[in-house]
């Protein structure tokens, strides 16, 4: 037994302490922004991105830190503080302009900064099934039910790098596919859902494969390589 325990603290103390800085849980409207959205926001992330960063391997550590005008700041934290991390901020425009974006950032290291493309809903948008998982999580009513989302021609036969606005589409769809109740005033009402990038964009994250992420999206595969390659040369 002391053996086990022994072999148990000798794995935890190989573990790589590993932060991911991601944009998020930001909301203009002050009631949504509650501590248990953080904890979802860590939550989700953290299971999505496990998938391919074994607990055994590495101390995983999802930090949302809000607008995009922080993101300067959380590489500067990086660098001074020397924390093992990297950023993971929405593109807001197609990849060719991340070349451009990145001299933002200039002169703290680039390497660590990594991009949703154009934005986190591109990512949902990729896996159309997760999204009536999602649906039937929620216990949301299921609209033009002989019509599969993935023929809607805003996402038909397109990239999810090439969808522009992905947030504003995945509301649509979501308008358009589905219907929530709401009690207001003692009644029920049913209204077309509308999409949380605060309540509902976690939820959809962590349903996702984030191995298919990587076959879809270069920037994605780019930073699970990175933090592997980080636990290999430790190893050496």
């Amino acid at each position: 037994m002391v053996a086990r325990s022994d072999r148990w603290q000798e794995m935890v103390n190989l573990r790589i302490d590993i932060t991911i800085y991601i944009e998020g849980v930001q909301s203009d409207n002050n009631a949504v922004l509650t501590i248990d959205n953080a904890a979802i926001f860590r939550e989700k992330f953290y299971q999505l991105f496990s998938q391919q960063l074994s607990s055994e391997k590495f101390n995983l550590i999802i930090q949302p830190f809000g607008s995009i005008t922080k993101a300067r700041k959380m590489l500067e934290r990086i660098e001074k503080q020397q924390i093992n991390g990297v950023l993971l901020i929405d593109l807001d425009g197609p990849k060719q302009q991340i070349e451009q974006r990145l001299k933002r950032y200039k002169p703290f290291d680039t390497t660590k900064i990594f991009f949703m493309i154009q934005e986190m809903e591109a990512w949902i948008l990729s896996q159309v099934d997760k999204i009536e998982e999602f649906g039937k999580n929620e216990g949301l009513i299921r609209k033009r039910a002989n019509e599969d989302i993935y023929t809607n021609p805003l996402i038909k036969n397109k990239h999810p790098e090439e969808i522009s606005k992905p947030n504003e589409k995945l509301d649509t769809i979501l308008r358009q596919y589905f219907d929530v109740i709401k009690i207001r005033r003692g009644k029920e009402q049913q209204k077309s859902k509308r999409y949380s990038k605060t309540k509902d964009g976690p939820k959809l994250i962590g349903l996702l494969e984030l191995q298919i992420l990587m076959q879809h999206f270069d920037e994605a595969k780019r930073l699970v390589d990175y933090i592997q390659r980080k636990n290999y040369s430790n190893e050496q």
